[in-house]
C-alpha cells in the first residue's frame, strides 16, 4: 500500500515510479482525477460552522489546514456554505 509504505499516495505513486516528480502534468492529473468528487452531493451546508466563523473578528485572518490540493478545500468550503 503506497499510502501506509510513503505517507501519501502520491508520494508513493512517485516513490514506486509510476509518477514521475519531474512532471508537473502527471502529477496535476492524478491530483485531478482523485479529487473529481461530487463534493456537493458528500457535504452538506454547516450553519453551525459558518456562524462559529462568522463570530470571528473580521481582521483576523483565517486559515484552512489540508492535506489536500487549494482547489479542493475550496470546494468543500463552498459546499459547507
Amino acid at each position: 500500500n503506497c499510502t501506509k509504505k510513503h505517507g501519501t499516495a502520491l508520494r508513493g505513486l512517485i516513490a514506486e515510479g509510476y509518477l514521475s516528480r519531474d512532471c508537473s502534468k502527471s502529477i496535476d492529473g492524478f491530483l485531478e482525477t482523485v479529487h473529481d468528487l461530487p463534493i456537493h452531493a458528500l457535504l452538506s451546508p454547516d450553519e453551525q460552522l459558518r456562524d462559529m466563523i462568522s463570530k470571528i473578528h473580521p481582521s483576523i485572518r483565517k486559515f484552512v489546514f489540508t492535506a489536500s490540493v487549494r482547489h479542493h478545500a475550496e470546494r468543500c468550503l463552498d459546499a459547507l456554505g
